[in-house]
């Protein structure tokens, strides 16, 4: 097999698919523990980047002030699936900060919860931004233009004080000159920043690095996404939610679109990477459960609450296996 195709995909008694993808695992004290694939192609995180992104809303005091609490930094975080424990919460946050609603920029599409979209065409509701499953984040930076004066109008524009304040924290904890920093526009409005994936593995390993200059925010949202991991995603069909919840928040992760995860095992100490070149995300899983099982880093007891996602089944519309998605590589050791 090619080395940088980590998936393949069966049908029968062959091969039909396969997915070129990149891993990279980085010490807290930025040691490159083992890699698969190539690592230095510069990329786009996506929602993997919301933990950092919440970063300067945790350092302006902005929870204390208007009352809110780790569920809310969660919701900071996700890329949720629409439910009511998600949409409910998001308007309770614009209540306590004194915003509308009408200021997400994030814009409105059918949420990831089937359940969510049906009941809303069956009461013809429509769909508005705070069904949009990035309206935490959208809402945790206007937190931030409430608790420091900043215009909440122009959240989204690179140059507000707080999309400088998450360019300038990337760059602090990925190790990379400011200035070479590719910024784009994510799916939902707002900056999103391309730096070398090896770069990515050093920025989220700083979450659980002793005396790291923003640690305590950090520490804050770890403890938010791995106690509320539903809220990060959603309460059914969501891999990084799953792997939170096997793990009783020990493991935190947050997935990204075009086929990107972050992982960070607090008790190891480290962080994964993992970016699928196609980006299909259905390799996603397979992968980050063949790198933390080769890591030692699930028991087996959470290995099994995993199962279905370590080689998941590709069924027909009659619902027959017809195949596996399998992880096929091994990690190179530093």
């Amino acid at each position: 097999m090619n080395m940088s195709h980590l998936v393949r995909v069966t049908r029968g008694s062959i091969d039909e698919s396969w997915h070129d993808a990149a891993v990279v695992v980085t010490h807290a004290d930025g040691r490159r523990l083992a890699h698969a694939g190539e690592i230095d192609f510069v990329t786009f995180a996506r929602s993997s980047c919301k933990p950092i992104q919440a970063i300067p809303t945790v350092e302006a005091g902005a929870l204390a002030r208007y009352r809110l609490d780790l569920a809310d930094l969660a919701l900071f975080c996700a890329s949720h699936s629409s439910e009511h424990i998600h949409t409910d919460r998001v308007q309770s946050i614009l209540d306590r900060i004194g915003l509308d609603a009408s200021l997400l920029v994030c814009g409105p599409h059918p949420p990831h919860s089937h359940e969510t979209y049906e009941e809303i065409i069956r009461k013809g509701g429509e769909l508005t931004a705070i069904h949009s499953n990035c309206s935490g984040k959208h809402a945790g930076m206007l937190t931030y233009c409430a608790a420091t004066g900043s215009d909440p109008a122009t959240y989204a524009d690179v140059s507000h004080p707080l999309q400088q304040k998450i360019l300038t924290t990337l760059a602090e904890l990925a190790e990379v000159p400011q200035g070479d920093i590719i910024l784009g526009v994510d799916g939902c409005g707002v900056p999103v920043h391309a730096i070398p994936l090896a770069a990515w593995g050093r920025a989220f390993a700083k979450f659980v690095r002793n005396g790291e200059a923003h640690g305590p925010a950090m520490r804050e949202i770890l403890k938010a996404m791995g106690s509320h991991p539903e809220l990060v995603g959603g309460t059914k069909d969501r891999f990084d939610t799953d792997l939170m919840r096997a793990t009783s928040g020990r493991i935190v992760a947050k997935g990204g679109a075009e086929g990107f995860l972050m992982i960070i095992d607090t008790a190891q100490r480290a962080s994964v990477v993992i970016k699928v070149r196609d980006g299909n995300s259905r390799a996603i899983p397979p992968i980050a459960l063949r790198v933390l099982l080769s890591l030692d880093a699930l028991t087996p007891t959470e290995r099994t609450q995993l199962a279905p996602y370590e080689r998941p089944i590709v069924r027909n519309t009659q619902g027959r296996e017809v195949g596996e998605i399998i992880a096929d590589f091994e990690l190179v050791r530093a």
